[in-house]
């Protein structure tokens, strides 16, 4: 069973160990497509951190406990995590490793602030961030099901980001799979911190208005396409994705437009007009206005500031 003991609160030390995830990065044995994440299995004997020193990160981490346990501390309070166990960790929190059993092993991907951007949330702005990041710690237990997902989830992107992989659409599946991975966990701790429980039903809506935003986003912008693919009506699903997700449908959507159109204009092959035209805005004028509405930028001004 897991323990979580309150102890006296520890002073703040005048050396805290940062960091880096340029350290990280280090670690890993092949190249990387996208320098902004990395999935890795670290086990006791590759583990890094020093027992019972204070340490500060400058990027997230999620790691999924494989065998074995081990113990933490944050701020007052002692937490010891086992096989099973999920944990999301935000950024600049002062942490203490205290103990790590000998045949611990467990799956980590760890990020930057910039990729979480890419991927499409605003760490200052994104209601999940700031929901996953209002605690300094996330722990799931007994959930073998989520767990299983967010492994598949982890191994797809650490497949997806080593350079010898071929696969055409990359980038698209990266940030695919990194959004269900926050989402999945977010959407635990919302289902057991709100009152109101989600249904079967809306729980499979909800999945299925995903899967066919990623199979249509770029033809169809329209709300009424998914409504009518789910055979229900607009209305219907956007109380079921208010409810499920604490969005519209619409900013689902564009959500994943402007992440998309982010990727687009990295690509020096292609001009904006071609990158409008790909996501079927009706001309450059418009693309242009929705592109800046979502990113503060416009699309000129967005690719000269990512290549040069």
């Amino acid at each position: 069973m897991a323990k979580k003991i309150r102890k006296e609160p520890l002073p703040e030390p005048d050396f805290v160990s940062q960091l880096a995830f340029d350290e990280v990065l280090q670690q890993v044995d092949f190249d990387l497509r996208i320098k902004e994440f990395v999935v890795m299995d670290i086990d006791k004997a590759n583990y890094i951190i020093k027992p019972n020193i204070p340490y500060r990160s400058d990027y997230f981490c999620i790691f999924l406990v494989q065998a074995g346990s081990v113990g933490f501390r944050l701020d007052d309070k002692s937490y010891e995590v086992f096989k099973g166990d999920a944990v999301f960790c935000p950024m600049s929190e002062t942490f203490w490793v205290e103990n790590i059993a000998d045949d611990y092993c467990a799956t980590y991907i760890f990020f930057s602030v910039d990729f979480i951007s890419q991927a499409g949330f605003n760490y200052k702005s994104n209601n999940v961030l700031k929901s996953l990041s209002s605690d300094p710690t996330h722990i799931i237990r007994d959930e073998p099901e989520l767990f299983r997902k967010l492994n598949f989830h982890l191994d797809e992107l650490k497949q997806l980001n080593n350079k010898e992989k071929d696969n055409y659409y990359f980038n698209e599946m990266i940030w695919h799979h990194f959004s269900l991975v926050i989402y999945e966990i977010d959407n635990y701790f919302k289902k057991i911190e709100k009152p109101h429980v989600v249904t079967h039903r809306e729980d499979e809506l909800t999945t299925s208005f995903f899967k066919l935003v990623q199979e249509h986003f770029k033809e169809e912008h329209n709300v009424q396409f998914y409504a009518d693919k789910l055979f229900i009506s607009r209305k219907y699903l956007t109380k079921v994705i208010n409810k499920t997700m604490f969005k519209t449908p619409r900013d689902i959507i564009h959500q994943v437009l402007a992440v998309e159109a982010r990727l687009l204009l990295r690509n020096p092959n292609l001009n904006v007009n071609e990158v409008a035209s790909q996501l079927k805005f009706s001309d450059q004028a418009s693309f242009s206005k929705f592109f800046k509405k979502h990113t503060g930028r416009a699309p000129l001004e967005y690719r000269k500031d990512d290549l040069y």
